[in-house]
């Protein structure tokens, strides 16, 4: 059952609201006792009735909180396109033999080298839209020409989806621990987020790095990310929270700055997160 939330207050786009709830020395990662309801995204009912412009608002305020602090944190990979930043506190720091998944390469391998490098784990990379056959890289890197969806099919553009619980059971995997899960979908994630939740694919994943793509693709028009509308989109989000992720970092995409209908200034509608799931 949905849990009731209160209407969430707006804040304005020339900032962020810093919180106030830290005023204690963190331990290693240390949360900021979860976010006020008037800081989370409403339910979906709310959230069914709030125009683009307040759902942008929404989005815009959520995504640049931070949740939880992780006191040591490492970009891994690129510096410009590509790169995560990684929380690397103990408990969440990966140590072989770990287990990344990492979605999204476009014939970028950088970060994935890295993480076999820094860490010594088996990182799996998937991207339907390269060319490159589905194959074993090196000692620790693997290639697959599968995307991650919310169900398994050949989507319009001939791509070969599958869900996360799916390539787990595929891989061997089901029985091992995801020490890093990196996204960088193109709005897919949207509709990958709830299935992956409700299969309990993520109950045993420790940390998230995604790329955030909310709204539309283009500034006021209706080519939705994921093809699904913003209400949806933030439901999503709002799930990765509900099930225990805390955000630790953001980073915007300056690529994506842009004037949108109803908001005073630029604003980014693509943002990178990384999260954890503190051990309850």
């Amino acid at each position: 059952m949905e849990t009731k939330r209160t209407k969430i207050e707006f804040a304005s786009n020339e900032g962020r609201t810093e919180s106030s709830a830290v005023s204690e020395t963190p331990k290693e990662v240390r949360e900021v006792d979860g976010l006020p309801e008037s800081e989370q995204i409403p339910g979906d009912e709310d959230l069914a009735k709030l125009d683009e412009t307040t759902l942008l608002q929404v989005y815009w305020k959520y995504i640049n909180m931070l949740q939880i602090l992780c006191k040591d944190v490492i970009r891994v990979g690129n510096l410009k396109e590509g790169g995560k930043e990684i929380c690397v506190d103990p408990g969440y720091k990966p140590e072989a033999p770990c287990l990344v998944y990492s979605f999204g390469i476009n014939h970028l391998f950088d970060f994935d080298r890295d993480v076999v490098e820094r860490f010594g784990c088996d990182v799996h990379c998937f991207d339907p839209s390269m060319k490159n056959e589905t194959k074993r890289l090196s000692e620790h890197i693997w290639f697959y020409r599968w995307g991650l969806g919310g169900k398994n099919e050949i989507n319009s553009k001939q791509w070969n989806m599958k869900t996360l619980d799916t390539i787990r059971r595929e891989l061997g995997h089901t029985n091992r621990t995801i020490d890093l899960l990196k996204i960088d979908i193109e709005g897919d994630e949207w509709n990958a987020i709830p299935q992956m939740i409700s299969s309990g694919a993520l109950d045993d994943v420790r940390q998230i790095s995604m790329e955030t793509h909310f709204s539309a693709e283009h500034a006021n028009q209706g080519d939705y990310w994921g093809n699904l509308p913003p209400h949806k989109q933030l439901s999503s989000l709002r799930q990765l929270y509900d099930f225990g992720y805390r955000t630790f970092m953001r980073e915007r995409n300056m690529w994506s700055h842009a004037m949108w209908h109803g908001i005073k200034g630029f604003i980014t509608n693509v943002n990178e997160i990384s999260m954890i799931k503190p051990k309850r």
